[in-house]
């Protein structure tokens, strides 16, 4: 990895089985996948030209040799993924009504299992930001103290720390005990990057201001169809040609905004370069697999800035029609 130019980050990837549309029903046709936000978000940014890093444990089965093999194509550096005799978690989608609903099977994964040990300090080594998510705090508290223990190695080192909530009901007892326990972390955070359903309700707040003066460091709340909110800029979203999965985007987001920092660029465009990011994996189903390469992103980038975005011209791709985060789809 070049030396202080590259991104790292930690958690878990599991196997994913994605439907097509409709409930799951015998003679439902599958496609396997791999999916977690953590190698979403190294994904995005591998494409975009960044060394990417990503840690992990799996299972020494099928699954996560799948898993090593699909990131390592996408050239992602897996060096520091360990194997263990704990199975690769495995989670299934449906899509009902116009949204995706994923339904986890991670409970004793091998992920479970990752300490702070599994991290040493040579995985550091010429990392320039290192992203974390609350899905990792929340799968024990190995994983927990893994995230607390790199955010301040990473702090000490110089580096810049991004950290998501992603927020899962199913993975706390409570969104109380999620916002207690995450709160530990952002001593060490230079940026807090949320949806905005997801931080009302960790944060107590019912509007997107309240929110994000709430939240006690610099922070990028998404909007959904009205894109990021970031340093009091209100970033309006890329257009795109519809909405296919919108699982994943916001993991996209955190690759685009990521890749914005570590160029120099001003928040504002950190942001829109995540509303970029976010429309491809808005369009396409999987959770990465219609991340844009560096030039398609670069086209797309300079097509968001040249819009006028108080009105659509004619012939304009739609706006993301995502509809607004409800807390009951935190999943």
């Amino acid at each position: 990895m070049p030396e202080r130019e590259g991104v790292l980050t930690v958690g878990e990837t599991m196997a994913l089985v994605d439907p097509d549309d409709g409930a799951i029903t015998p003679g439902l046709r599958l496609t396997l996948r791999i999916a977690g936000a953590e190698s979403n978000f190294a994904v995005g940014l591998a494409r975009l030209g960044v060394s990417a890093r990503w840690v992990s444990r799996l299972g020494s089965d099928s699954f996560g040799d799948m898993i090593v093999r699909t990131l390592a194509a996408e050239g992602v550096d897996v060096g520091f993924v360990r194997r263990d005799r704990a199975p690769t978690g495995l989670f299934f989608k449906y899509r009902l009504d116009g949204r995706t609903h994923p339904q986890y099977y991670r409970a004793g994964s091998a992920a479970s299992r990752l300490r702070p040990r599994d991290v040493p300090d040579a995985a550091l080594d010429g990392v320039k930001l290192v992203h974390l998510t609350g899905i990792t705090m929340a799968l024990g508290r190995g994983p927990e103290q893994l995230v607390l223990d790199l955010a301040r190695r990473a702090r000490a080192r110089g580096a810049l720390v991004l950290f998501d909530p992603n927020y899962r009901r199913a993975l706390w007892r409570s969104p109380e005990e999620a916002a207690e326990r995450q709160r530990r972390v952002l001593p060490y955070v230079d940026y807090y990057l949320c949806g905005l359903a997801e931080g009302n309700v960790l944060w107590g707040t019912g509007h997107e201001a309240e929110l994000a003066a709430s939240i006690p460091v610099p922070s990028a709340v998404r909007l959904g169809p009205r894109g990021a909110l970031v340093a009091g800029e209100e970033v309006p979203p890329a257009s795109i040609v519809t909405v296919v999965d919108e699982v994943g985007a916001g993991d996209a987001f955190a690759a685009g905004f990521a890749y914005g920092l570590l160029q120099g660029w001003p928040l504002g465009r950190c942001a829109r370069a995540g509303n970029v990011v976010a429309a491809a994996a808005l369009g396409g189903l999987g959770d990465w697999e219609t991340l844009p390469r560096l030039e398609e992103f670069e086209r797309a980038l300079a097509r968001a800035e040249q819009e006028d975005f108080s009105a659509e011209p004619p012939g304009a791709g739609r706006r993301a029609s995502l509809p607004p985060e409800r807390p009951g789809s935190l999943r």
